[in-house]
């Protein structure tokens, strides 16, 4: 069991009264079998929340909605620290306003994840001095609201709720917000790829698939160069509520669902386009790139084509191999590369 998760577990366990489990893609390995049923589980993933709902918690999946919790709040919130700063304030302002004076919010972080400096801006946000405790390389921050001092003002969460204009494309907004991965900027990865598109679409394409789509910007692109069916799934909540809305801006009639890979997804698809991550929270995990592989496989039609950009490190072309009778590396910018698969 990770040191993470311990630490957790362990802080479930020494709290009087109900917990909120604040989960993002860092707690996708967690035990959740091993937490008590007066624990409730919070996630902005699809797959953990899924996962949580299986070992029988009372599980919820959301972009972080903290309001089935405040009619009765909490005595204590746990949460893994999570990658984007945005994120993290997001979650702090949130458990400030739910919890009654002498709740809890329990982070666990490493140093190099900005434990300290969140435990102190939190600290003063929840009016009590910090409190870390150091496990081997990670720490244990505990917040205890106090309701005798008068609170700061809300932590920079960069408006986390709110979707903003990021670019344009075809002369229509592009909305995107915090909370999912590149989210204020085109990825230069999907750039290249879409650039590839006017060459690549088969003329007699009708079906498309965007897997781990984000907020949606290659099947914006494909959606601009021909009328297709075009399905959108991804793990992340807050991908999925700017991709809807950006295919509402845009004119797309298609499904935008949350999924994990496409685990749910039975059709079949002449066009699969992807960016898949090669993140699992603060790791690289390349094991997400045979996953995406596989799905595609068998989800592309007999006579599809798949559309993928990868950094260039990783190994695409070798994975790609065993499952696909073609498979082209068609650009290579340097830092990213475009492969067909047939």
């Amino acid at each position: 069991m990770r040191n993470e998760d311990s630490l957790l577990l362990a802080a479930a366990g020494s709290s009087e009264g109900p917990v909120l489990l604040v989960a993002d893609e860092n707690c996708l390995d967690f035990p959740f079998g091993s937490l008590g049923a007066a624990v409730s589980v919070l996630s902005n993933r699809y797959d953990v929340a899924e996962r949580a709902s299986q070992s029988g918690l009372n599980a919820a999946f959301s972009d972080f909605d903290f309001s089935p919790w405040h009619r009765v709040p909490p005595a204590c919130i746990l949460y893994r620290l999570s990658k984007e700063k945005a994120v993290v304030h997001y979650i702090a302002n949130q458990s400030r306003k739910m919890l009654a004076p002498g709740g809890k919010l329990a982070i666990v972080g490493g140093k190099q994840e900005g434990i300290k400096t969140f435990a102190k801006t939190i600290g003063e946000l929840f009016g009590t001095p910090a409190h870390l405790s150091k496990h081997g390389n990670l720490y244990l921050h505990t917040a205890t609201l106090s309701g005798e001092t008068t609170p700061t003002a809300d932590l920079d969460d960069r408006d986390y709720t709110c979707l903003r204009e990021i670019t344009t494309l075809n002369g229509k907004p592009v909305f995107s917000k915090p909370g999912m991965f590149g989210w204020d900027k085109v990825d230069l990865g999907s750039a290249l790829l879409a650039e590839c598109l006017p060459a690549f679409l088969p003329s007699d394409a009708t079906t498309l698939l965007d897997l781990g789509c984000g907020y949606g910007y290659l099947s914006l692109a494909a959606h601009a160069l021909g009328k297709y069916q075009i399905t959108a799934t991804d793990n992340c909540a807050a991908a999925l509520i700017a991709c809807q809305q950006n295919f509402t801006e845009h004119g797309i009639k298609g499904q935008v669902l949350a999924d994990d890979c496409a685990s749910n997804i039975q059709a079949k698809f002449d066009v699969i386009l992807c960016n898949p991550p090669f993140h699992q929270g603060f790791h690289q995990d390349r094991g997400l790139t045979e996953k995406f592989l596989a799905t595609t496989r068998r989800l592309l039609a007999p006579s599809g084509r798949a559309l993928f950009v990868v950094n260039a490190f990783v190994p695409l072309e070798q994975l790609a191999h065993t499952r696909f009778g073609s498979v082209e590396t068609v650009r290579h910018s340097g830092s990213f590369k475009v492969v067909t698969l047939r």
